[in-house]
């Protein structure tokens, strides 16, 4: 196109493949981090037309403003005729090869090829009407009720004998894995708090989609969303999710930030990995394993700042003036350089910059025994700082981990990227205190 308005012939100058290769890697970086390689079976065509709109404008204006305005010209409408001559066809090839991959998807979903198993939650005619309205208006959607839990305690309502049917809540979270559920919908009134309580608390760490069946009130307040794929009036409980693009931002931010600063700090954490060696017999890095996202066990590592072996007789957990804390330790847990090697944990996507602090099993255990909402903890990845870290501080006792919970629960049913920069400058201001412990 540059060549058609400058009137020169066609060449492959120097660097021209690296300079194709970045080119590329741009796009595709920038789609990525638009979410627009996730769900396509959840995708709608005008959802995507605004999607590629906004990302080939941000793509293209950053072209325009680091390339194209670099080159001095006598006429401006030349610049306005090379933006729209990269804007144009960027736009309306990109939009049209997707369109044709969603036709694509929308005719799988419409031969049943690929679904989405549904459980449905509920009890009495609410559910038999719902069932029956949900099977009209979702034909083509790709999801369908294959599983049905009456919260009656009885198997009594008229569903087709295709649909599972089960009446022990207590088994909810086994039906979930049995029947490779994907979406729970509860039609439980909102009024029955306690029954939503415990529904919620079992579903707390598993990877499916909440939505209930609303009221008036629900529709005339907006909470219902109108983007519903399942085409009739449905609300999401979003606990711990992000969008799609603000988790892959979110994840690009984890991985730059913790590479730029293995690198940066490479001196320092040189200097503190001798520094713990020759402080005290034993090993430099300290490795345990935790619970982490969705429930799923890691090893964590720190820099050794106790005793070797300080946990000969069980786990114990530390306090500020616990003796099996070596005198390099305290200094290493009072700026926090104990914590940097958690960098390696970020960089292999188990944890996150910002996120609930992970705890060991043998703690999560008695936690959830008590309070059983410490499970919407694992809706999201575990952190090297958190909220409750920022508000309460390091928890030294069972007692201490649950006054700290309500913090991090907060946290995750507010997650945002803004929430994630302010905590982080929270932490630092800490740090730079020298306040940790």
């Amino acid at each position: 196109m540059r060549t058609i308005i400058y009137d020169y012939e066609l060449s492959i100058p120097a660097g021209f493949y690296i300079g194709a290769f970045l080119y590329v890697s741009g796009w595709l970086s920038l789609h990525l981090l638009s979410g627009a390689y996730e769900g396509i079976y959840q995708k709608t065509k005008i959802t995507e037309f605004m999607r590629t709109l906004l990302v080939s404008l941000i793509g293209c204006l950053f072209l325009l403003f680091f390339f194209i305005l670099k080159n001095p010209q006598s006429n401006n409408s030349r610049y306005y005729e090379e933006f729209f001559s990269l804007l144009i066809p960027v736009f309306f090839v990109t939009l049209f090869i997707r369109f044709l991959f969603l036709s694509i998807a929308q005719q799988q979903l419409e031969k049943r090829k690929v679904f989405f198993n549904v459980l449905l939650i509920g009890s009495g005619k609410t559910a038999s009407s719902f069932f029956e309205t949900f099977t009209r208006t979702n034909k083509s959607s790709g999801f369908f009720i294959s599983s049905f839990l009456n919260t009656n305690g009885n198997n009594g309502l008229n569903l087709p004998n295709s649909v599972n049917k089960y009446n022990e809540l207590e088994k909810l979270r086994a039906i979930i894995h049995s029947d490779n559920i994907e979406e729970v919908i509860i039609t439980v009134a909102k009024n029955e708090r306690d029954l939503l309580t415990k529904i919620f608390q079992q579903l707390s760490d598993k990877d499916v989609n909440i939505k209930i069946t609303p009221d008036a009130v629900d529709i005339i307040s907006g909470a219902v969303q109108t983007s519903d794929v399942m085409g009739m009036p449905l609300i999401d409980v979003h606990t711990g999710l992000l969008p799609s693009w603000q988790k892959n931002i979110k994840r690009f931010v984890d991985l730059l930030v913790a590479i730029l600063a293995a690198i940066l700090l490479l001196p320092l954490l040189m200097y503190t990995a001798i520094r713990t060696m020759l402080s005290s017999h034993g090993t430099v890095f300290y490795k345990q394993e935790r619970v982490g996202y969705k429930g799923k066990p890691f090893i964590i590592y720190k820099f050794r700042s106790m005793a070797q072996d300080a946990e000969q007789n069980g786990p114990m957990l530390s306090s500020e003036y616990d003796p099996r804390i070596t005198p390099w330790g305290k200094v290493m847990r009072k700026w926090r350089l104990d914590e940097l090697p958690q960098l390696w944990n970020i960089i292999k996507g188990e944890m996150s910059l910002v996120g609930p602090r992970p705890e060991r099993k043998f703690y999560v255990d008695q936690i959830v025994e008590q309070h059983s909402e410490y499970n919407y903890l694992f809706k999201v990845k575990p952190g090297l700082t958190s909220w409750g870290m920022v508000k309460f501080g390091y928890a030294s006792s069972v007692e201490e981990m649950i006054q700290r919970m309500p913090f991090d629960l907060m946290y995750v049913e507010n997650v945002s990227l803004l929430l994630d920069l302010r905590i982080m400058i929270l932490t630092l201001a800490t740090i730079s205190k020298g306040k940790g412990k």
